[in-house]
């Protein structure tokens, strides 16, 4: 048989996301089944061993491919709970996936992947309450995201933490990613809407952060030290205090220590963009607000990309919902996929505005007044739409933007290496032009766009697979433009979490001290690396375990 090749995937979904049926080396039937055995005498649930499958669960989004041992899908918790047992006995690894989703590799690992099934208590929505001006509710770590946003917007509620992943991410990744999404400018990330979260231990306990009771006196004690450890190191405190407002979802979240909270809402905040490595989250309660009644997008085309990042701070300054930026280079792919309203078919750099709340419409005349005052030169005048229909065209464009430019011609890939960075956003210009100046060097075309009203952008370089040394690129590419970002006070992630991607560099962005209290979080939680190692504290090389396709030029020369 030969090998298996980038023709093998199979495309599936609406928007053509890929899912590979390939592997890396090929696993004998078999090969497991002693393991396999063992475990159906423990769990309920399924246990795949199968070559297809183990092939399956060795992907993600991300430029990695790692073959698991064995996948499990709990039938419920108590199936999970038993699972984490088995696995401290026979010394395996645990990595919890969701939706595969995550761009940065903290979905995959080499011993057992727990994968969520889609039914029963993993993606069950329940406990809804509500009253004037928020709501509560309750989902299963595998209910997926337009799912239970589908369920609030019917009650007249949203999750402001709206990724634009919903179709295919899961709320228990969402919690593990810390992920946030377009409105986080106004909103923040999902840590501020968790209300409680269950999760199972190392040592196998079923812990609801929202019952004082059922949280260890080994947390609780610990955390309590550890909190005033660093509320006395001035130095520390500085830096968190002064990276309060910074849009970032890297390392664990030791902002939560800032603020005078229960154990289990410490807790509860610190499971947020733990990405697995901390417990095995199986649901969660979530506060919504109130859906917006009144909303406007108005569209703005630049000429010049820095310039259009000089407008995105302006902007920002006024009451807006979110500010998204898509740059020409990007336009100009999604265009030739002939997906694109005529207001997006302008050869500009793109800012898109929404305004929301009762005052929405009267906004708008801030943002002409705001362009005009600074000087800013439009190449066509502003797009306004009104209807929630046009609203709902413009956003579903922006939300397919990776899956329309990440395979655009034959031979090349938008490959996720430095996808989701973060600066203090009155950086913003400073910080494109310098990233373009990298690309440039590094002759790969740039594409650029993403949240930059908070200061995140997915960078997504157009990478020649045909030509030989890509994983040297790929580390040279890292290397830079994390240095940029890290001169400007950014983040290595701003809402897609840690990973294999991001580990080598976590502590360059905190420095020594507080990489030092992330690392004793990890010890509080999880002393013996049972849950998800290697994917936040890692010194790996990050082209490690890349993808098949992905190193074909190494192999065939």
């Amino acid at each position: 048989m030969g090998k298996p090749t980038w023709k093998d995937a199979v495309i599936i979904g609406k928007w053509g996301i890929w899912k590979p049926v390939w592997g890396g080396q090929l696993v004998m039937a078999g090969a497991d089944s002693h393991l396999a055995d063992k475990l159906r005498t423990v769990v309920r649930g399924q246990v795949l061993t199968d070559q297809e499958s183990l092939r399956y669960y060795s992907f993600d989004q991300s430029i990695y491919q790692i073959e698991p041992r064995v996948v499990v899908l709990p039938e419920d918790v108590e199936d999970a709970r038993r699972l984490v047992s088995f696995a401290v006995r026979e010394g395996l690894p645990i990595t919890a996936r969701g939706g595969g989703s995550g761009t940065a590799g903290s979905a995959l690992g080499s011993g057992i992947v727990m994968a969520l099934p889609e039914h029963g208590c993993w993606n069950r929505i329940s406990d809804f309450a509500s009253s004037a001006d928020m709501a509560q509710v309750r989902a299963g770590a595998g209910a997926y995201h337009n799912q239970l946003q589908d369920y609030l917007r019917q009650r007249g509620f949203f999750l402001p933490a709206d990724v634009t992943s919903a179709e295919i991410s899961r709320i228990g990744g969402n919690i593990a990613t810390k992920a946030s999404g377009p409105h986080a400018l106004r909103y923040g990330s999902i840590d501020r809407f968790l209300e409680q979260v269950t999760f199972i231990t190392d040592r196998g306990e079923v812990v609801d952060t929202g019952d004082e009771a059922s949280i260890p006196e080994r947390f609780r004690t610990r955390l309590v030290e550890l909190r005033q450890r660093l509320h006395a190191d001035r130095a520390a405190m500085a830096v968190l205090e002064a990276r309060r407002q910074l849009k970032t979802a890297s390392g664990y979240n030791l902002f939560a220590f800032l603020d005078h909270l229960s154990s289990g809402k410490l807790i509860t905040r610190l499971l947020a963009g733990s990405v697995g490595t901390l417990g095995l989250v199986t649901e969660a309660t979530v506060r919504a607000e109130p859906s917006e009644r009144q909303q406007v997008v108005v569209l703005l085309y630049f000429a010049d990309l820095v310039e259009t990042a000089r407008a995105v701070c302006a902007l920002r300054e006024l009451p807006v919902a979110a500010i998204e930026l898509i740059s020409r280079e990007t336009l100009n792919i999604i265009r030739r996929s002939g997906r694109l309203p005529d207001s997006l078919a302008v050869d500009a750099n793109l800012v898109l505005v929404e305004l929301s709340g009762p005052a929405a419409v009267a906004e708008l005349e801030k943002v002409e007044n705001v362009l005009h005052a600074e000087g800013f030169r439009l190449l066509a005048g502003p797009v306004v739409a009104g209807t929630a229909e046009e609203i709902e065209r413009l956003w579903a464009v922006r939300k397919q933007v990776l899956w329309l430019i990440r395979n655009p011609q034959p031979g090349f890939q938008a490959l996720s290496v430095v996808n989701d960075v973060g600066v203090p956003p009155e950086h913003l210009a400073e910080f494109i032009s310098e990233v373009e100046q990298v690309f440039a060097r590094q002759r790969l075309t740039s594409l650029i766009y993403g949240h930059a009203g908070s200061g995140n952008l997915h960078l997504r370089p157009l990478f020649d697979l045909t030509q030989p040394g890509l994983p040297a690129r790929i580390q040279l590419l890292a290397d830079e433009i994390y240095q940029v970002v890290l001169r400007y006070g950014g983040t290595i992630s701003g809402e897609h979490g840690m990973g294999r991607l991001r580990a080598p560099y976590l502590s360059r962005e905190w420095g020594a001290d507080l990489y030092g209290y992330m690392r004793e979080v990890k010890e509080i939680f999880d002393p013996g690396e049972l849950f998800n190692p290697g994917v936040v504290f890692s010194n790996s090389p990050i082209t490690d375990h890349l993808r098949e396709e992905l190193l074909s030029v190494e192999t065939s020369g």
